[in-house]
């Protein structure tokens, strides 16, 4: 298992990032990123969102490589926004998700959005550009672009090849972030 993937989960534009081991990366490193989705209907019936959350479920386990050792995926927030509906939809979509790979026995981590800024840019408040440049500067030949769906997943998806090993931190902020790592990884 050579990969780890970093999942910025959503219905309309879910952010991954997929990091090959250094080993079996090209030369520049750079991480493969895309964005899959689709927008719905505003009042759209249970029946449609639920098949919504399914497609999208298999388009961002399609766009996973099967290699994969670790998945790091942005966590719920633990307060449901104002919008309940687009709430349940994105949780729906992330348990799916994650038991496919917890069936495959493919480990799994989640992160708070505050960990995400914290480790990427050393504020735990950053907003999304200051996250968007703080990936671009650790990954110069990654095509970012402006997409912060993009930005979360690489930060996601670096925070677990350093937990592995294959990265050595290389800011201050990038040191022992708070996460519960599944057993294996990190320290």
């Amino acid at each position: 298992m050579t990969t780890v993937v970093g999942l910025d989960p959503s219905l309309t534009a879910a952010g991954i990032a997929v990091i090959k081991h250094p080993q079996h990366s090209d030369t520049p490193n750079a991480p493969r990123l895309v964005c899959v989705g689709a927008s719905g209907q505003n009042g759209d019936s249970l029946p449609t969102r639920s098949i919504r959350v399914a497609d999208q479920a298999e388009r961002i386990l399609r766009a996973m490589p099967p290699s994969v050792r670790l998945v790091v995926i942005e966590a719920l927030p633990p307060k449901p926004p104002l919008n309940t509906k687009l709430y349940q939809e994105r949780a729906a979509l992330v348990l799916r998700v994650v038991e496919f790979l917890a069936r495959r026995r493919i480990p799994v981590a989640d992160v708070s959005a505050t960990t995400l800024k914290l480790w990427a840019t050393g504020n735990g408040r950053a907003e999304k550009a200051e996250v968007i440049d703080a990936m671009q500067s650790l990954w110069p030949h990654a095509r970012i672009g402006d997409n912060d769906n993009k930005s979360d997943a690489l930060a996601l998806a670096t925070m677990g090849a350093q937990a592995l090993g294959w990265y050595e931190p290389e800011l201050t902020h990038h040191f022992a972030p708070r996460v519960s790592w599944p057993v294996g990884v990190g320290a």
